[in-house]
């Protein structure tokens, strides 16, 4: 993949005749109706909600982590009631600095379809002073078949013996195990760097240039990575898509693997 096959600009995606706009607006921790409030109180024109946390994932065993993928005959199923036919260009977009996007870019790429993340988010586009719209987009939905598993993706056995450099894409504090605030054990998983996520953003919410992405993922490959729940380290994925570098997910993550018994490092091993 290149660039232009993993982000689309505010004036692209303007341009486009036919697409399936999707709005997934999410933060961790906040009520679980937050994001989609703030897309009926305002959106792109168009677009549709989509709930990272009934379509993008499921709960259940804490050993599988917070976030683990869908099932996919419910992400097919929560897709097509968007009416999404996969027939179209599909663009995600969230707010800056966000990980809702890259966690749906993911999902969506690894289920086969088509998807672009709006580099920038909402804020790109209100930036240029494009008009929003308010209340439910109408919607026809469609009935949607999927195959899964066209993203590499690794477990925990995998993760604690990876062949190259596994990057941990939490903040500093939480990697060296000073603090942990969600998960039951803190620190990280052995032998693991830490890259964390917040550099894979500029000051206005959008990926950073070539070089930067160059410089940040300059480790021995091949490369995987992990967050807290499988929903940050998607930025870090779709940073190594925009330069052609394939990095695995672990998509249970810290919340799986702290859950499991598994051994734990803590500080750090970097000079």
């Amino acid at each position: 993949m290149a660039r232009d096959e993993v982000l689309i600009s505010v004036e692209a995606l303007a341009g486009l005749d036919s697409v399936d706009l999707l709005d997934v607006r999410w933060r961790l921790g906040e009520p679980a109706a937050a994001g989609r409030q703030r897309y009926l109180e305002g959106h792109l024109p168009g677009a549709r909600f989509l709930d990272l946390e009934t379509v993008l994932t499921r709960h259940g065993d804490p050993t599988e982590g917070r976030h683990p993928l869908p099932d996919p005959d419910t992400l097919a199923e929560g897709l097509g009631a968007l009416g999404v036919t996969g027939e179209v260009p599909i663009v995600i977009y969230d707010e800056a600095g966000s990980f809702a996007a890259s966690r749906a870019w993911w999902v969506l790429r690894w289920a086969g379809l088509d998807v672009r993340v709006l580099d920038g988010g909402l804020a790109a586009w209100t930036a240029q002073n494009r008009p929003l719209a308010s209340g439910d987009a109408a919607v026809e939905p469609v009935a949607l078949e999927l195959t899964v598993g066209h993203l590499p993706t690794i477990d925990a056995d995998e993760a604690g013996d990876f062949p190259g450099t596994l990057l941990d894409a939490r903040a500093p504090e939480r990697y060296r195990g000073e603090t942990e605030p969600i998960d039951p054990v803190a620190g990280h998983i052995p032998g693991a760097v830490n890259q964390p996520v917040s550099r894979f953003f500029t000051a206005d919410g959008r990926l950073p240039d070539d070089d930067a992405l160059a410089a940040m993922l300059d480790h021995p490959g091949p490369l995987g990575a992990y967050c807290g729940s499988g929903v940050s380290a998607a930025q870090l994925v779709l940073a190594g898509a925009a330069l052609g570098c394939p990095i695995a997910l672990y998509p249970g993550s810290w919340s799986a693997w702290s859950n499991q018994g598994r051994p734990v490092a803590v500080g750090d091993p970097r000079p």
